[in-house]
């Protein structure tokens, strides 16, 4: 059973004439059309090419068939339409919506006068029927869905409009705050004289008289700067305006409304829409002045943050299109009830909206969410399983763990951190981690998990600031930047570009190191343009020094560095360390404690930790089948047909892991517990050697 929505645009006082000699147009159209006069007997007259493919039929077929078999994509009655479009020439657009298939559509249907060599020359009434290919809808209804949620889920009023400063459709949000008076549920800005507003598609509209009849108000001039900001798609600009705000006694007050407007790009008719959210700060600008705006700006933040923070709110927002999650939310308002306009009535595409808001929730993509709220509450844990978040984060875990950690430290708020290109940031990292068995976005964010997990409960906070846990967490997301599954031996002995532009010093690090800095400096990602310049250069030297450390060249000496410059003196009572200890010492706390996180899958679960030990023998057979491709002599534990890293496990965590891990935990005791699942996983190789020593034996 379908349902159906008639909503009439606009009437055709003269329906316009459409001759047979001049369809080639409508033929090579990206559209289903088809022309049928609803008269009595009604007939088929002509349809173009992709609705006759899309059919399977050819031109004569169509003609052939009844008018009411052959366009089912009509759910309207066959008199309604004869009588609204054909006799009284309105325009009819129909939404319809399958709960059968669960396909949703619009079907226009326009009055014409279709002229033939067998109509005379009046030609006869018609109607031209149009609606989009199936798989236009579907691209259609995925960003509806995405707006929609984007729109229900805020619990900040949100609005869509027009860059001539219309409403197209707004959140309940905003019309629990604002009502039926408040501006927006009109125009925006409370600007309601189209010569007031000009839009980037109509400037010569803001002429010099417009200017003199309406002065340089400050909501104006607010305006008019938003207009000059939102010049490309995706660009951004906020401020603060005042409003007025109609009480229930009738009376106005001015508030203040903080704006941030974004240019998008309507997916329907492909012009530019501006979407907008705000929030009351009156009571900020009570107190705030020009000194104190900065850090009461900050304060404002703050409940954005925590907003963020939930993971329904902030992850899909700033995923954007790649989040596939959808916020089930059965007992919200009927969507048609909040998108009416005072008069009663409903614009087409604020209809369009309110239909797409009715199917937008789903039993199956409200227990993905909270499957990842459930992974997401054991960030925490030293027993974390990264390939649950990599299912429940829709292959994104990196992007997923960064944004969360940031703010489970409130980096984003003690740094006021741009949080829009911080994602930015992120996705790019994620974007050019490469598909490698081991290193890979998912290794990334595991180890990303683990530095958390040491920062927050091993023990560090002696050694650890603010700068120092946004540095840590910002050299694990980087710390193996485009690897491409190879060591530094292999990349210094090929002559790889890599090792050329390091003078084989750490090719890969300093490969990490270089193209996430690039990246950084540009405006787009540079989410710490507002940081003092001391500040950033703080924070560059800390992370170049944390991501050499991931070197396994520089593994022994930096344990060595544990033992003596830290271990020595947390254990001579005689020699305590100052309540401000030395930079240097602080760096060396944090390199030991990515090396740690580096390797972290060695205190995994069992399943995990083997999981990831057979992905990494996978990747170093890969570089020793490359070795054997091009005559190299191949690597150590890198031959495919001798035994891999999964056999060697006992020698390599006795001799590399056990003295990174005993010295660090005799440093920081809160840490011991990684000793013990690293000891744990250990015997569990050791039992599997002498099981395969037995079988060679036999």
């Amino acid at each position: 059973m379908a349902e159906t929505v008639l909503a009439k645009t606009g009437i055709v006082q003269q329906p316009g004439c459409l001759e047979i000699d001049k369809l080639n147009a409508l033929d090579a159209a990206p559209l289903l059309i088809s022309i049928v006069n609803f008269g009595h007997p009604p007939r088929n007259l002509w349809a173009n090419s992709r609705y006759l493919k899309e059919k399977g039929l050819d031109l004569q077929a169509f003609i052939a068939k009844d008018p009411c078999q052959d366009t089912p994509e009509v759910k309207c009655k066959q008199d309604d339409v004869y009588q609204l479009v054909q006799v009284e020439n309105n325009v009819v657009v129909e939404r319809s919506h399958n709960e059968k298939t669960k396909s949703h559509g619009e079907v226009i249907c326009s009055p014409i006068i279709f002229k033939s060599s067998t109509t005379s020359d009046e030609g006869e009434k018609a109607v031209m029927i149009t609606r989009l290919p199936q798989d236009l809808q579907r691209q259609l209804d995925s960003h509806m869905r995405y707006m929609t949620f984007l729109l229900e889920c805020s619990p900040y009023p949100m609005g869509f409009f027009t860059f001539d400063g219309h409403l197209i459709t707004s959140n309940p949000a905003a019309v629990a705050a604002f009502g039926d008076t408040i501006w927006l549920q009109s125009d925006i800005f409370g600007m309601k004289d189209a010569h007031e507003r000009h839009g980037l598609a109509d400037p010569e509209k803001c002429n010099h008289q417009s200017n003199k009849a309406h002065p340089q108000t400050e909501r104006r001039t607010a305006y008019m700067k938003m207009m000059e900001a939102l010049v490309e798609d995706g660009s951004t600009y906020e401020v603060d305006i005042p409003l007025k705000k109609k009480l229930d006694d009738q009376t106005e007050e001015t508030w203040y409304c903080r704006v941030f407007a974004q240019r998008q790009k309507d997916p329907f008719t492909g012009e530019p829409i501006i979407m907008v959210s705000h929030k009351n700060v009156t009571d900020l600008r009570k107190v705030e002045g020009e000194l104190g705006r900065m850090e009461l700006s900050a304060l404002t933040q703050k409940d954005l943050i925590q907003h963020d923070s939930d993971v329904a709110g902030s992850l899909a927002v700033l995923l954007g299109e790649d989040w596939k999650f959808v916020y089930d939310n059965p007992g919200r308002e009927s969507a048609l009830s909040v998108h009416k306009s005072s008069e009663g009535s409903s614009s087409p595409r604020s209809l369009l909206s309110a239909v797409s808001a009715d199917y937008g929730s789903s039993s199956l993509i409200a227990d993905q969410l909270q499957g990842l709220r459930a992974v997401l509450d054991t960030a925490d844990d030293w027993h974390f399983n990264v390939f649950d978040l990599e299912r429940e984060a829709d292959g994104l875990p990196l992007q997923v763990i960064c944004w969360h950690v940031f703010t489970k430290h409130n980096l984003i708020e003690e740094f006021k951190l741009d949080q829009v290109k911080l994602m930015n940031f992120f996705r790019a990292i994620e974007s050019g981690m490469q598909d490698n068995p081991y290193h890979n976005a998912t290794h990334v964010a595991d180890v990303v998990q683990s530095m958390h997990c040491l920062l927050l409960k091993g023990g560090l906070n002696q050694f650890v600031g603010k700068m120092e846990i946004l540095a840590g967490l910002f050299s694990a997301c980087i710390h193996d930047f485009e690897h491409i599954g190879f060591n530094n031996d292999f990349l210094i002995k090929t002559q790889h570009d890599w090792a050329i532009d390091s003078n084989d010093k750490s090719p890969n690090e300093n490969h990490h190191l270089i193209s996430a800095f690039r990246i950084l400096r540009q405006d787009d990602f540079n989410f710490l343009h507002r940081m003092p310049e001391a500040q950033r250069n703080q924070f560059r030297k800390i992370v170049i020094e944390l991501v050499l450390a991931t070197d396994m060249g520089e593994h022994m000496a930096i344990v060595s560095k544990l033992k003596t410059n830290l271990l020595k003196r947390m254990e001579n009572p005689d020699d305590q360390i100052e309540d401000e200890p030395p930079d240097s010492l602080r760096i060396l706390v944090l390199q030991g404690a990515i090396k740690v996180a580096d390797i972290g899958h060695v205190y995994a679960d069992r399943d995990v930790h083997i999981r990831w030990a057979e992905r990494l023998e996978e990747e170093m057979w890969r570089q020793g089948d490359l070795e054997k491709h091009r005559d190299l002599k191949v690597s150590f534990l890198m031959d495919r047909e001798k035994p891999g890293v999964t056999r060697s496990q006992p020698g390599f965590v006795d001799f590399v892991v056990m003295p990174l891990f005993e010295t660090w935990a005799a440093c920081f005791p809160k840490c011991q517990v990684l000793v013990n699942r690293v000891q744990a996983n250990c015997d569990h190789w050791k039992e599997m050697e002498k099981q395969w020593n037995l079988a060679s034996k036999t």
